[in-house]
């Protein structure tokens, strides 16, 4: 991975909410991704929201990704991205049973009488 240039800050990234067990540990990311967001997330995150003004080529190009004017660029890019997907996204839940609102859809098109019950 070449070296970038955005700053690191004195404190690890973590999201206590949406990942409790720490990035590593959560099954979503590699170990550089998880390494990365831990290492780049405050600035990264301090970036996205403008509380941070981008100092140097990497995070312009940063800036530029988050407003969608570019695609990501590099892995940190790539694993920003991810973990905003993860984090930010919509959670879907699936069952293996059906609802009782739909079971009576398909009660009404099978009867008794089609099948020789023994």
């Amino acid at each position: 991975m070449a070296t970038l240039s955005i700053r690191v800050p004195q404190k690890v990234f973590s999201d206590r909410v949406k990942f409790p067990y720490g990035f590593r540990k959560s099954g979503d990311f590699s170990i550089v991704e998880a390494d990365l967001l831990s290492q780049f997330g405050h600035t990264l995150l301090a970036l996205e929201s403008g509380q941070l003004t981008p100092e140097n080529d990497d995070e312009i190009h940063f800036v530029d990704f988050i407003h969608g004017q570019t695609e990501a660029g590099n892995s940190l890019e790539k694993a920003w991205q991810k973990y905003v997907r993860l984090a930010r996204g919509k959670k879907h839940f699936y069952t293996l049973h059906s609802s009782a609102s739909n079971q009576s859809e398909y009660d009404e098109d099978l009867s008794d009488e089609e099948f020789d019950v023994a």
